[in-house]
């Protein structure tokens, strides 16, 4: 620990404190003494330093959407990172969380220093039972999709769009046209569609719009795969996308990224980082400053473009 004070030109305490993630050193010194101590292949003895300050330096992952890889991939890595193990436990049904809350959650607390939820959807109950473990906890929560289908409103009416089918999840009722509504999107009825998240559910999709009066000049998808479905179906069909008909899925993936559909992503390796530096910040007895973190964004690419006939601008 004094080689790395004096390489860094800090103290040996400044050294333990950083190194522990203990209050009383500044982010900027945290980070340059982290990095000093990696070089020179430094590392506290977790042993000792939990004996010392009561610290474990492990924290208890829960997640109920390993499909998810963003998230759990931020928030682990910045756990490693700093110093923490991470211990993984998949609520991923009903069975799953039982045996966690009922049979795995008290013995939890004398082995983990925090715990993050990453979009397990906390009931009371269980908020309350991880609550009395009396480590800090921070959940990051399922997307709002009023929010994201908010942002795909506004970009389809800032291209001059009005008429737009909507394709929802087969678990989602149609309370969410609202959100387009609001923006100015006409929705009819029989552009209210349900589909399974596959591609082929996509193509049925726009073989119903394709069998209407009229198609509408823009299609949002809850699914990457529906709007991949619906976007190969249309042009097979003769339809230009984005020139007659725009596409736009709610969920970006590396699906939507690799075909270029514009989709709103979620800023999710992001939002497990942030989760970790809340957490942290919370372990040193400090309150985060930005505790909501990175929300959704609009990554505008090839399947969308201005009204068919309107004028770019």
């Amino acid at each position: 620990m004094s080689d790395v004070a004096r390489a860094a030109g800090v103290s040996a305490a400044t050294v333990s404190r950083a190194l522990r993630g203990e209050p009383g050193v500044s982010e900027a010194t945290r980070r340059y003494v982290t990095e000093v101590a990696k070089r020179m292949r430094y590392a506290i003895a977790r042993d000792a330093s939990s004996l010392a300050g009561g610290r474990r330096y492990a924290v208890a992952v829960l997640t109920a959407d390993v499909a998810r890889g963003d998230l759990l991939a931020g928030a682990e890595g910045a756990l490693r990172q700093a110093g923490y193990d991470v211990l993984l436990y998949g609520l991923r049904d009903d069975a799953a969380r039982t045996r966690f809350f009922e049979d795995e959650l008290l013995p939890l607390g004398r082995r983990v220093d925090g715990v993050l939820a990453l979009n397990v959807g906390l009931t009371a109950v269980e908020d309350a039972a991880l609550a009395a473990l009396d480590v800090p906890v921070v959940a990051v929560g399922p997307d709002d999709p009023r929010e994201a289908l908010g942002l795909a409103a506004r970009h389809l009416a800032g291209l001059g769009h009005h008429d737009v089918a909507l394709v929802l999840g087969e678990d989602v009722d149609e309370a969410h046209e609202a959100a387009l509504v609001a923006e100015g999107l006409r929705v009819r009825p029989e552009w209210t569609l349900w589909s399974s998240p596959t591609v082929p559910g996509g193509e049925q999709v726009a073989e119903v719009l394709l069998d209407g009066e009229r198609l509408p000049t823009a299609v949002i998808s809850a699914s990457g795969e529906v709007a991949l479905g619906a976007l190969l179906r249309l042009r097979r069909d003769g339809r230009a996308v984005p020139g007659d008909v725009s596409v736009l899925s709610l969920e970006g993936a590396d699906l939507t990224r690799a075909m270029g559909i514009t989709a709103v992503e979620g800023a999710w390796r992001e939002r497990g980082e942030h989760a970790v530096r809340v957490l942290l910040a919370a372990l040193r007895g400090e309150e985060d400053a930005e505790q909501r973190g990175p929300g959704p964004r609009l990554v505008e690419r090839d399947s969308t473009g201005p009204l068919p006939h309107a004028p770019a601008g």
